[in-house]
Formats: C-alpha cells, sequence, structure tokens
C-alpha cells in the first residue's frame, strides 16, 4: 500500500523540472556531485523513439508535487535498466511500488527479445547509499559491478596534447560542413568506430545506427565538441564532450584497437580540457567501469583525474538465456 495520500502515474515533459531537481538532492547528498539538468531530461523525453508515458512514472502527493520517481530505457529488449530516486523524507516506504511498476514494466520485454537471449533487469546505486543497496538486494538484484564517476578541476592552463605526426584533430562539425565530405559515409564511420572501440566495454551490446545516431548526433549536441582523431581518411579516435549545468562531461571517448597504445586516449584527453578551460569551465567529469577491460581507469588517472564518487551496478535475471554483452576482453 502507498502512503496515504501518494498516487503513481505516467510522467509528462511538465514533471522534468521537478524530476531533475529530486535527482540533484539524491545525487548531491551521496556524492557531492550534481546529477542532471532538466534540459537533458527533455531532450532525452522528446528523442522521436522514446515513448515517455510508457517508460516513466513518477509519486506525487494530493496537490501532485513529485516524491519520486522510476524510469526504465533497455538495449535491444535484452537488457533493460531502471533509474530511481525518492525524496529523504519517503524513503523506505515507497521505493517497493515504484520498483513493482519497473518489474510489470520490464517483462513487457522478455517477448520482444530474441528467444534464446538472456533477459536481465539492472540499476545502479551510489555506493555510499547503504539503505538503497540493502533494499535491491533483498529484492533479490545481486551486485556484479561498480563504476567511477571522474573528475578532475583545472588549476591552470592544462597538458598540451602530443600528436604523432600521421594523426589529424578534426571535429565532426568541420568535416559535415566541409563540402568535399558526404555527411551520412562521416556519420556512419563515427558510428563503426564507436562500435569496434566500445566492442571491448563490459556490458556492451551492440547497437544499430539509427540508435546510435538518435543519441549521439542531435540537435542539443555542440558538434563542436565531437573531437575526431584521423588518420588519413580513418576515424581512429574520438572524444564526445558537451557542457552540463557549468561544468565539463567527456561523454564517450574511443579508441579503436588497431590505434590504441599511440597516446591517443590522452591527447584527446588532454585537448578537450584545454577547451573546456578556454570556455572558463573548470570541473570535468568523466564515467568509467572501475574494472574497465581496457585499462581506462589507468589512463584518466594519468590525465590526472580522480574518482569522484561510484555507482555498484546490481541485475536481476528476467529470463535466462545466451547472454551476448561484452563480458571478457577478445583479443583481436
Amino acid at each position: 500500500m502507498l502512503i496515504e495520500g501518494l498516487s503513481i502515474r505516467p510522467a509528462t515533459l511538465d514533471d522534468a523540472a521537478q524530476i531533475a531537481h529530486i535527482m540533484n538532492v539524491c545525487s548531491l547528498e551521496f556524492s557531492g556531485v550534481p546529477g542532471i539538468s532538466s534540459a537533458y531530461l527533455l531532450f532525452i523525453w522528446t528523442r522521436p523513439t522514446y515513448k515517455l508515458a510508457e517508460s516513466v512514472r513518477v509519486l506525487v502527493t494530493a496537490e501532485d508535487e513529485i516524491v519520486g520517481w522510476v524510469g526504465l530505457r533497455h538495449q535491444q529488449h535484452i537488457e533493460v535498466d531502471f533509474n530511481m530516486d525518492v525524496l529523504p523524507a519517503y524513503r523506505g516506504r515507497v521505493e517497493q511500488k515504484l520498483l513493482c511498476w519497473a518489474r510489470s514494466r520490464a517483462n513487457e520485454h522478455i517477448t520482444l527479445a530474441p528467444e534464446d537471449m538472456q533477459v536481465v533487469l539492472s540499476t545502479r546505486a551510489n555506493a555510499k547509499d547503504s539503505a538503497h543497496r540493502v533494499f535491491l538486494e533483498h529484492e533479490g538484484f545481486q551486485h556484479i559491478r561498480s563504476f567511477w564517476t571522474m573528475k578532475r578541476t583545472l588549476e591552470g592552463q592544462p597538458e598540451q596534447p602530443q600528436w604523432a605526426p600521421s594523426f589529424q584533430l578534426r571535429t565532426f562539425k568541420e568535416l559535415i560542413e566541409d563540402p568535399s565530405q558526404d555527411d551520412e559515409r562521416i556519420s556512419h564511420a563515427i558510428f563503426e568506430a564507436h562500435e569496434e572501440a566500445f566492442a571491448d566495454h563490459w556490458g556492451h551490446v551492440p547497437s544499430t545506427f539509427e540508435a546510435w545516431r538518435e543519441r549521439a548526433l542531435n540537435s542539443r549536441q555542440d558538434l563542436g565538441c565531437f573531437y575526431l582523431a584521423m588518420d588519413g581518411e580513418q576515424v581512429a579516435a574520438y572524444a564526445r564532450c558537451a557542457e552540463e549545468r557549468g561544468d565539463g562531461w567527456v561523454y564517450t571517448l574511443g579508441v579503436r584497437r588497431a590505434w590504441r597504445r599511440k597516446g591517443l586516449g590522452l591527447a584527446l584527453l588532454y585537448h578537450a580540457f584545454g577547451e573546456f578551460y578556454r570556455e572558463g569551465i573548470r570541473d570535468i567529469y568523466l564515467g568509467v567501469d572501475a574494472q574497465s577491460l581496457t585499462g581506462a581507469t589507468h589512463l584518466y588517472k594519468r590525465a590526472g583525474m580522480h574518482v569522484a564518487c561510484e555507482y555498484t551496478i546490481y541485475e536481476q535475471i528476467l529470463r535466462p538465456g545466451r547472454d551476448i554483452r561484452t563480458q571478457m576482453l577478445e583479443q583481436a
């Protein structure tokens, strides 16, 4: 039973500010790192393929004040993950209702996944939020992985990137504005570079070009902050960066197998740091698998970053089967 006076309903676009506020309250409480902006939530919710009414529920008072929320997304229907946040005054009393809805919605993906595939429900919890971790474990979730949010505060002009002579730094914006270039070919080349680089990322599920383009190439993204390390016509490595709430974020950084151990990852980081510094942004963040299969954590520490907070990943198997997600590093 819900607490008297509370009810659960589908989210609307008008709820973005309240949900972002709740996310930020929880994030700052346990990690000291800001969460998300309402503008970014709206960007996610208004993607052409996103179905807000089917994917997000809010818990509201009689006055329609939101006190908790839960939202789902999926990867090829085989991994369904959810985020859930509750205001401090209501914690410990309403999470099960939100989880019940998430499980029910996630079960609908089972029939949409290939018959032989494993289907899992996953979520994350801040490592310092012991009460929520106990709740998830009591509900049958298992802790399977840890991820870090890493940070660097720029006290002065960052290091200059060092590029080998054969590489050229470009931005996605430069390429698509070049009349001699084919936009579709460039987009596909970056997608292929991303899939190759992240095939060695734990938990990676192969994506489609259309899904990647909707997520990575959009009107909100400043394509001038989408940096490409080019080896001739080949995309050897890339970094997709953006400003969020006054901070700098390196959302994704990938180096293709054939171009690893050539300093490209570090050079891209230093270049991004320099661009953020030029824009007056001093705090830089990124997320990384704490047990990265490619040793990315060592790269980020070398670049002067430190662990700002830790998240634990929990999973529950909804249907046994073949797991196609990356579990270990396969040598080329």
